[in-house]
C-alpha cells in the first residue's frame, strides 16, 4: 500500500495578506512634515536673528550718532573760539559765523534779547515747557547709511539771585528706525565783567 503525503492546504483568509502601499504613504507624509517644521523652525530662527541684529545696530547706530552730535554742541558752546573779550570782537566772531550754525550766539542772543523765557516747573505759564524748551529737528544719514532722525531740545534756567541765567540743558535725540538714544548735558553759565562788557563762558558740568 503506497503511502501519499497530504500537503496542507492553504487558507487565505482575510487580512493575513495586507497591501504596505498605505502604510508606506503615512510614513513618508509624516516625514516631509517632520521636515517642513523643522525648515519652518529654522527660517523663523534665522527670521528672529536677523530682526534682533538689525535692531542692535540700529540701537549702535544711534548711541554713537548722538554721541558724536552732542560733542559737536559742546564744541559750538565751550570752545575756546567763543570767549570773547569785548563786544567789537563778539560782533566780529558773529559775522565770520553767518555762513554756519552757531549755537552760542543763538541762546546768548535769544536770552538777552528776551524773547527766550528761562524754565521753572510749576512756577506759572509763562516759564512752562511750553514757552521755555526750543526744539530743533533735522534728519541726516546714519553711520551705515540709515536715516536719522535728530532732535535737539534746548532751555535754560535762571542763576539763584536775580533774572540770570545760570544753566543750560541740551538734550540730543537719534532715532533709527524704531531705536532712539538721548543725551543730556548741562551747562554752567560763567559771566565775567570786561569792562563794560560781559563775558559768557559756558562750562559742561554734567552729561547723562
Amino acid at each position: 500500500m503506497a503511502l501519499t503525503r497530504k500537503e496542507p492546504q492553504l487558507k487565505k483568509e482575510s487580512g493575513v495578506y495586507r497591501d504596505n502601499t498605505g502604510a508606506t504613504t503615512i510614513v513618508v507624509v509624516c516625514v516631509m512634515a517632520v521636515i517642513m517644521a523643522l525648515s519652518l523652525g529654522l527660517f523663523l530662527s534665522a527670521s528672529v536673528l536677523v530682526k534682533t541684529s538689525g535692531r542692535a545696530l540700529a540701537t549702535e547706530q544711534s548711541r554713537i550718532l548722538a554721541v558724536s552730535f552732542s560733542e559737536q554742541v559742546d564744541q559750538m558752546l565751550t570752545g575756546e573760539g567763543n570767549a570773547y573779550e569785548s563786544r567789537a570782537d563778539e560782533e566780529a566772531g558773529k559775522a565770520e559765523k553767518l555762513s554756519g550754525i552757531s549755537i552760542w550766539y543763538y541762546v546768548k542772543q535769544n536770552i538777552c534779547d528776551g524773547s527766550w523765557v528761562y524754565y521753572a516747573e510749576g512756577e506759572d505759564s509763562l516759564h512752562s515747557a511750553e514757552n521755555s524748551i526750543r526744539t530743533f529737528q533735522m534728519t541726516q544719514s546714519g553711520v551705515v547709511g540709515e536715516i536719522a532722525d535728530i532732535v535737539l531740545s534746548m532751555y535754560w534756567t535762571k542763576a539763584e539771585e536775580g533774572n540770570r541765567p545760570g544753566k543750560l540743558f541740551v538734550e540730543t535725540t537719534v532715532t533709527i528706525k524704531d531705536q532712539t538714544c538721548t543725551i543730556t548735558d548741562v551747562y554752567e553759565l560763567g559771566i565775567y565783567p570786561v569792562g563794560d562788557y560781559e563775558k559768557w563762558i559756558w562750562k559742561h558740568i554734567e552729561k547723562k
